[in-house]
């Protein structure tokens, strides 16, 4: 995945306990905390998927988020044409459970995550 600015590449923990290296963003907007993960490289099958409760953990108390108002949206492909996948979990405490995922099929939905990225993108571009 060739992921350029504003994606950070943070190591994280999986579900074994090894490290893995994810590219992360956070973004504060509409009243969500987004946090964005990408697999740096490609998979036979989704890193976040496997580790999707593993990483909502981790990424939310290394961000200080509340657990309501958290929202990890996947980006799988790279950003010319990526595909966004959002993930739901059931909180328990700080606990998230029951990890779902749904593509982001939504038009409206897709152009106001990627306008996050992209806005960002811009205004880092501005201030160079």
């Amino acid at each position: 995945m060739s992921l350029s600015n504003p994606f950070s590449t943070l190591t994280l923990q999986n579900r074994l306990g090894q490290p893995v290296h994810l590219a992360v963003y956070h973004r504060s907007a509409f009243g969500r905390e987004y946090v964005f993960v990408a697999a740096l490289a490609q998979q036979a099958s989704s890193l976040v998927a496997k580790n999707a409760e593993h990483f909502a953990f981790q990424l939310r108390e290394l961000f200080h988020l509340d657990a309501r108002r958290f929202e990890m949206v996947e980006v799988r492909g790279d950003l010319i044409s990526p595909q966004l996948w959002r993930w739901r979990f059931e909180w328990v405490g700080t606990s998230p459970l029951s990890p779902r995922s749904e593509v982001i099929s939504a038009v409206n939905q897709q152009k106001q995550l990627l306008n996050l990225l992209s806005d960002t993108q811009r205004l880092q571009a501005e201030s160079a």
